[in-house]
């Protein structure tokens, strides 16, 4: 039987910590569950409270086992709780409101850790739901940007290309760049340039985030439950990359990419039918047929290196979709 410092994950976490902090975790839900202090009032949703606590607290504990080098699969039905939390805190929203059930999953850095988790834990039955969590209730994409949209299309080739180019957060654009240099330019190993370059700056980039240094101070404190780019992974994962340069970052969870990889081939993008945009005045990455929804009968041939025109009186900002070699 290994002791806990040669199953662990990362090297801050001590056996005594990860005790007392996933005591503390459960406990912690428990109170949330059996307490009397979410009260509704006039400007409150008291369970929408309670569940964003004690989902919050469910994250918490998946991260902290994984740390802790539990086994991948005990993430699973850690994962589901996550869903189903978020999916309590939307429903009582609504009820409170007498609305259509909202986005609950409110931050760019935590969409893209359930999406990556998605794809790592190779539930992708569960897209459509976090579709609803991220976007709410209805065929709205208002919480989506672009490398948002990106993650949601590599679940589905079909879904909706929206907000090309808008992103909440602008160091997320090295995701946009490593997914486009294999599903648009076919480069993999510029897209892992991207990638280490994205991963250089992750943890700084994270300094706004309540975890951050949490490591610091794990006496008085249970903020620590682990460090992990898991939105990371999940592209390594889904594009089939060669991780092996992206070993160095104690934040990078190669465990998991090498357990999804055991679970069943790597995803296989089919480039002739993912509709990644290109705008009007941009170079063109792949010869073939391309085609833009804001002219009628514009699909056309168009070489590598060729520019993309613009059209005046269109029906909207224009941008060209790959459309196939023959």
């Amino acid at each position: 039987m290994m002791n806990f410092t040669e199953q662990y994950r990362q090297q801050f976490l001590t056996e005594e910590y990860y005790v007392n902090a996933l005591n503390h975790y459960n406990e912690s839900i428990n109170l949330f569950i059996e307490s009397d202090a979410f009260e509704d009032d006039e400007y409150n949703c008291g369970e929408a409270s309670r569940w964003s606590l004690i989902t919050a607290t469910d994250l918490d504990i998946l991260y902290l086992k994984y740390t802790a080098g539990q086994a991948i699969e005990e993430m699973i039905p850690l994962f589901e709780k996550v869903i189903e939390g978020y999916e309590k805190q939307a429903e009582a929203l609504a009820i409170f409101h007498k609305s259509e059930k909202p986005s609950v999953i409110a931050t760019q850095s935590a969409t893209l850790n359930i999406l990556g988790l998605a794809f790592l834990l190779n539930r992708n039955d569960l897209f459509a739901r976090i579709h609803q969590l991220v976007n709410g209730e209805g065929e709205r994409h208002s919480g989506e940007d672009e490398i948002i949209n990106k993650f949601f299309k590599l679940n589905d080739p079909k879904h909706l290309t929206i907000n090309e180019g808008k992103l909440f957060s602008l160091p997320y654009s090295s995701l946009c760049d490593v997914i486009d240099n294999v599903l648009i330019k076919n480069n993999k190993e510029r897209a892992l340039e991207h990638l280490d370059a994205y991963l250089s700056d992750w943890y700084q980039m994270n300094k706004h985030e309540t975890w951050y240094n949490s490591h610091l101070d794990l006496e008085n404190s249970s903020a620590y439950s682990g460090y992990w780019a898991f939105e990371a992974a999940a592209l390594v994962y889904l594009l089939d990359l060669d991780d092996s340069v992206l070993h160095k970052y104690l934040f990078y969870p190669k465990d998991i990419v090498q357990w999804a990889r055991s679970q069943k081939p790597s995803y296989e993008p089919n480039l002739d039918t993912q509709q990644y945009s290109i705008a009007a005045g941009e170079i063109c990455p792949r010869s073939g047929y391309w085609f833009t929804v804001a002219k009628e009968n514009s699909r056309q041939y168009f070489n590598e290196g060729d520019v993309f025109p613009d059209f005046k009186n269109s029906w909207g900002m224009v941008y060209w979709q790959f459309s196939g070699e023959e």
